[in-house]
């Protein structure tokens, strides 16, 4: 089996590094060398099927890639989404701004962002990722020193659709298309380790954002951690190439060519995809669960302080969802190597369904498990969304494809977060939000079953 062909490789190369660091062991047995990594796995191995691969991908290019692919949602989500956090607090002390009002510029960075995926797409199947993404790291540096100067919510909401540009450029479908584009095999699992960025981005921009405030006010903070988008601007440039050709390599798992074969990528035209009925499904979960998952996001410390946590707490169950969400990235995108993804996908919304309706049902008893059920679908849904559309759809018009169904994520996400926020200030509690959340996943839940890989 693949999987264990890449354990046993992970069993050469330690062994390998074990023996280089001990001189006395180079004196083992040279057939021992070759055989103990086989001896390891062979119990659950076909004989027919033990070659072992010459080298793991993340030893690899790809694995660079992988890891860049993290590092951009990493940068771009953490400045967009969770960095921003800590100075809503703050700008509320200092012009008695209200959280409702601030949320209004969430909106407006997600229908920018809804407004140029589509475009950005088709610049992406005709010039690449790579000087896209160069352009939204000096795009989010820009955002970030003029958040700095804000001093009006008319300000604030200018500097929120620049950064929505800056997501459109540097976000989740630039990084999503360079990951279908290096990997044909182990792509669930490179997705995942990309996609996961965006969960650890809580963990280091949120943090950085309250040391900063603390140490020199809101000016100072944006001033320092506007160099991320300069460090993600200097990173692509160095490590991210647009295709594997560019570097004289292959797709992970691609077949090689003919010397003088022509480069076709595999894949449906975008005008017969948009026609489909499986394209529409699937854009319809994307609207569901970006609704459900942003509106959580920003909403979820709120509630777990109505249902009696203090601020601290809530804080902490945020970034329990955030962890689950971790968990369940690296997990299913590990699952769907070797599993159909849209069963994987079917489950992953199964799963964040009953987490909705359980947050709903919940008390501050037993919240928590609800929220670690809701977190653990979010992650493994982000990520199986991004591989369903390219398994479904191909490559040839992948960057049109998924920048479409980003609208689809962008104004979902957008109205989600403005949405919880309207019910909690009419009906007095999120209970009824996350009601709403349950049933449109399953909807979304209900839609999956129609979506089918087209014939290409």
């Amino acid at each position: 089996m693949e999987f264990c062909a890449d354990l046993t490789f992970v069993s050469r190369t330690l062994f390998e590094l074990a023996i280089s660091t001990d001189p006395n062991a180079k004196k083992v047995s040279g057939a021992w060398h070759d055989r103990a990594p086989v001896l390891f796995c062979e119990p659950f191995m076909n004989p027919a099927n033990a070659t072992l691969p010459n080298r793991s991908w993340m030893l690899s290019y790809h694995g660079v890639i992988a890891l860049m692919g993290m590092l951009i949602l990493l940068i771009s989500n953490g400045m967009v989404l969770s960095g921003l956090t800590p100075f809503r607090f703050a700008f509320a002390e200092k012009f008695g701004w209200q959280m409702q009002q601030m949320t209004l510029a969430d909106l407006i960075t997600f229908g920018v962002v809804g407004l140029l995926a589509p475009s950005i797409g088709g610049v992406i199947d005709r010039f690449g990722v790579r000087k896209l993404i160069m352009a939204g790291g000096l795009v989010l540096m820009l955002a970030y020193y003029c958040y700095g100067q804000v001093e009006t919510l008319a300000g604030m909401y200018w500097v929120h659709a620049l950064l929505g540009v800056a997501v459109a450029l540097a976000g989740l479908v630039p990084a999503s298309r360079l990951i279908g584009r290096w990997f044909e095999l182990k792509r669930g699992t490179a997705m995942g380790i990309a996609l996961a960025g965006s969960s650890i981005a809580s963990f280091v921009f949120y943090p950085l954002a309250v040391k900063f405030i603390a140490q020199g006010g809101t000016t100072y903070a944006f001033q320092q951690l506007a160099w991320g988008g300069l460090v993600l601007t200097v990173l692509t440039y160095f490590f991210v190439s647009d295709q594997p050709e560019d570097k004289g390599l292959l797709a992970y798992g691609q077949k090689p060519r003919a010397e003088n074969a022509r480069l076709e990528l595999p894949g449906a035209e975008f005008s017969v995809t948009i026609r489909s009925l499986s394209f529409w499904c699937l854009a319809l979960g994307a609207f569901m669960t970006f609704f459900a998952m942003l509106g959580t996001l920003y909403n979820l410390p709120a509630h777990l302080v109505d249902l009696g946590f203090d601020r601290a707490s809530a804080g902490r169950g945020l970034q329990a969802m955030l962890t689950a969400a971790l968990v369940g990235k690296f997990l299913f995108g590990f699952l769907s190597d070797y599993a159909p993804p849209k069963k994987v996908y079917v489950a992953n919304l199964a799963l964040m369904a009953l987490g909705a309706l359980l947050i709903a049902l919940a008390d501050k008893s037993n919240v928590l498990y609800a929220v670690a059920f809701f977190g653990l679908g979010w992650g493994g849904l982000y990520t199986m969304l991004q591989l369903l559309a390219v398994e479904s759809f191909g490559l040839k018009a992948a960057g049109r494809v998924m920048g479409t169904i980003a609208v689809f994520d962008a104004v979902g996400g957008g109205m989600g977060s403005f949405a919880m926020g309207i019910i909690k200030t009419q009906t007095g509690s999120y209970v009824p939000a996350f009601y709403l959340m349950f049933g449109l996943i399953t909807l979304g839940l209900i839609a999956s079953f129609r979506v089918k890989k087209l014939a290409f």
